[in-house]
This record gives structure tokens, C-alpha cells and sequence, in this order.
């Protein structure tokens, strides 16, 4: 296959993108794009919809562009004239098996498919290189599903800026009032699914949950997407959209995080040895990952939290067990006597922190962006050596 010819530096291209639903997906895809543009020289462009688009915009300095619809069977436009694309749990956007040829799928939630998910006509079965975060058994899982050839990687979070510079605090985060909590609410991207309905749901559950475990001993900040203002938290208390760089601050200065159980934000409470306290969940992997959780830790809360979702059929399609976790959610967000529960056992996690264990180390956006550099190099000096010899 023949590359595209490259930027007027010489620089490869290589496109972006991330799944709309959640922050999650496209806070791994930034991580990527960063490692592969600092420490690979790559020319990196990001493309998105909905929450994806909505954190790239938030990133400074990186460029950004609405994904454009694709033309009948052909993808994206974008994405046709890239040499490669970083593709993180979008399978929908590999449109054509050309497409797929130069597509590096990363797969953050590999433990939570079933072999609905992956059926032989995949697209997932022909990408260039399909690279799985391998927490929870999600390789070997996939292994057992039919995918061949998936590569493990570590944990995937933000690379550290290029360069190092005082940690500023975020606004409301000065120095702490004495004998005060500082509680960072990360509430991220609320996308599933479900859609917007189910984020919306989710917001009045957590509105009462966070009134429940609000005291004059705790001080809360919240993180969260607004989606062009889909989302509105009325809790009385800062709610913030922040850049990667300014959740990594934040994460520096709280005391513990108050989360729903999404697996980006427990891998970067972990690898940042942050103290972590989940709210209930917000879709169907925060379920399971909830479950994982619930025999990995001494916190009394994780299983608290898996019991409402436990008559859901785990062999429905995706989109349904959205629509189930976001009807449970609306129910416990009228029950009472759950958010007494909820709070008596959030307030004791908060006062007896741990560090949320989901496997070390944390190096999987440089292992990414490796395989990526070296494919590319690696295909680029094929084609220089076919054409040498065509010339010949």
C-alpha cells in the first residue's frame, strides 16, 4: 500500500479520532496524538463530534476539525487522506477496508465485549493494528473473542507537558480551608449510547448524591462537559470543563476524587496516587467496572453500587443495557432511603481514602504512538524502495 505523499517537512499525517461517547475515549486519543506529534515529529490532527470534539476544542494548542459525514461508502474525508489513523473505540468510522488498512484501533474497554460486538464481518478484524489497554484480562479476552494479533499496552493517560512548569492551581483551588476535604468531582464526558437523556438522568441522581454527602468538613470542585449546553449540574458548587492538563492540576491538588467510575479517571487517579471515591454508574462498562472494582478493593462502597444493575441481561445489545443502567438510575434517583445508604458509605470513603488499583504501569500512550512511528517509518521506506526500483 502507498502512502499518501507527506506534509512539505516531510512529516507523516495521521488523524485522530474517538468515539462521541464519553470523555474517556478521547482523552486517550489526545494522550496518543501528543506522544506521536512531541516525540515522533508526526503531523497530528484531531477530528471529532459531540463530547469528542468538545474535549479536543478544550486542548490548547493541537488542531482540531468537525469530522466530516462520510461519503457513501468511502469514510470520512479526513481520514482518506491521512497515512494513518488513531482510532480509539470508533469502529463505525472504518468505513472501507482501505481505510482500515491504515487504522490503529485502540481499545480502552476490551474486557466488556461479547462476540456480538465483533462478529466476522468486523471491521475491527482488518485494521492495520488493533491495540488493546489490557486491564481487567481485556487481551486475552479479546483473544477468546476471534481477534487475532491484538497488542497488549500499560495504561493510557496524558503525557506530562513538553515542558515542565510550576503546577498553577485551578480557579477555586487555593490553599485549602483547615480541617476542609477538597473533593475533585470528576463527572466527565456523560455521553452514551443512550444519548443525552441518559446524561441528563445521571445529572439529577448526582445532584441529590452530592447534596447527601456535602458537609461544612468538605469543599467540592466539579469537572464536566457542558456539550455545547447539553448538560447543566445545579449542585450550588464550581462546575468547570477542564483541559487534560488542567484535570492533571486538579488531580494535584484535591485530597480525593469523587468520580463516576469511568476507566480513564481511575486510571489517572491511580497512576497519579490519588485517593478515589465512585459515584454509581453512568453506562454499561462503568457497571463492569464497577463489578472489577468490587473484588479489587477493601471499600464497602464498590459493591453497594453494583446491586441495582445486576438483573440487566448482559447478552443485550449495548444500546439496550444503556437504556436499563439509565432507567435504574432514574429510579434511585427518586429513592430515598439509596442516597441515605449512599452518602453513609461515600462519607466513610472519604474520610478513609484508597488508591483505586487497576494495574501499573502507565506508559500505554507511548506504546501506542511507538508502534504507530514504526509502522509508518517502516512502510514509508518500502514504498521509497519500490519506487527506486520502478525507476530503475
Amino acid at each position: 500500500m502507498t502512502l499518501p505523499a507527506p506534509t512539505a517537512d516531510g512529516r507523516a499525517r495521521v488523524a485522530v479520532v474517538a468515539t462521541p461517547f464519553g470523555f474517556g475515549p478521547a482523552s486517550k486519543a489526545y494522550s496518543i496524538g501528543q506522544v506521536l506529534a512531541r516525540h515522533h515529529g508526526l503531523d497530528v490532527a484531531y477530528y471529532g463530534t459531540d463530547s469528542a470534539l468538545d474535549f479536543f476544542t478544550a486542548q490548547p494548542g493541537i488542531h482540531v476539525r468537525p469530522l466530516d459525514d462520510p461519503y457513501p461508502g468511502q469514510g470520512p474525508p479526513a481520514l482518506r487522506s491521512a497515512d494513518a489513523v488513531v482510532n480509539v473505540l470508533a469502529p463505525e468510522l472504518i468505513g472501507t477496508g482501505e481505510l482500515a488498512a491504515r487504522t490503529y484501533y485502540v481499545d480502552s474497554l476490551g474486557f466488556m465485549w461479547g462476540a456480538a460486538d465483533v462478529p466476522p464481518d468486523s471491521p475491527l478484524h482488518r485494521v492495520r493494528a488493533y491495540l488493546a489497554q489490557d486491564l481487567f484480562g481485556s487481551a486475552a479476552h479479546l483473544a477468546r473473542l476471534g481477534l487475532r494479533g491484538v497488542i497488549p499496552v500499560s495504561g493510557i493517560v496524558a503525557p506530562p507537558p513538553a515542558i515542565p512548569t510550576p503546577a498553577a492551581p485551578t480557579e477555586g483551588a487555593g490553599v485549602r480551608a483547615p480541617d476542609r476535604t477538597r473533593v475533585l468531582v470528576q463527572l466527565g464526558g456523560l455521553g452514551n449510547p443512550a444519548g443525552h437523556t441518559s446524561g441528563r438522568v445521571y445529572l439529577a441522581l448526582v445532584e441529590r448524591l452530592l447534596a447527601a454527602v456535602r458537609n461544612d468538613s468538605v469543599e467540592m470542585n466539579v469537572a464536566m462537559n457542558h456539550a455545547n449546553g447539553a448538560f447543566t449540574l445545579h449542585a450550588g458548587m464550581p462546575v468547570r470543563q477542564l483541559s487534560a492538563a488542567d484535570f492533571r492540576t486538579a488531580l494535584g491538588h484535591c485530597d480525593v476524587v469523587l468520580s463516576s467510575p469511568g476507566m480513564t479517571t481511575l486510571v489517572e487517579a491511580s497512576q497519579a496516587g490519588r485517593p478515589y471515591v465512585p459515584l454509581p454508574p453512568q453506562n454499561w462498562s462503568q457497571v463492569l467496572i464497577c463489578r472489577h472494582l468490587a473484588g479489587r478493593s477493601e471499600q464497602s462502597l464498590w459493591p453497594f453500587l453494583t446491586g441495582p444493575y445486576d438483573h440487566i441481561a448482559e447478552a443485550a445489545p449495548e444500546a439496550e443495557k444503556a437504556v436499563a443502567v439509565q432507567e435504574i438510575n432514574r429510579r434511585l434517583g427518586r429513592d430515598d432511603g439509596y442516597l441515605t445508604r449512599y452518602a453513609q458509605l461515600a462519607r466513610h470513603a472519604v474520610g478513609n481514602p484508597r488508591t483505586p488499583d487497576v494495574g501499573a504501569p502507565f506508559g500505554g500512550a507511548h506504546e501506542v504512538a511507538a508502534v504507530v512511528a514504526a509502522d509508518l517509518a517502516a512502510r514509508r521506506s518500502a514504498d521509497e524502495l519500490t519506487t527506486e526500483a520502478t525507476a530503475s
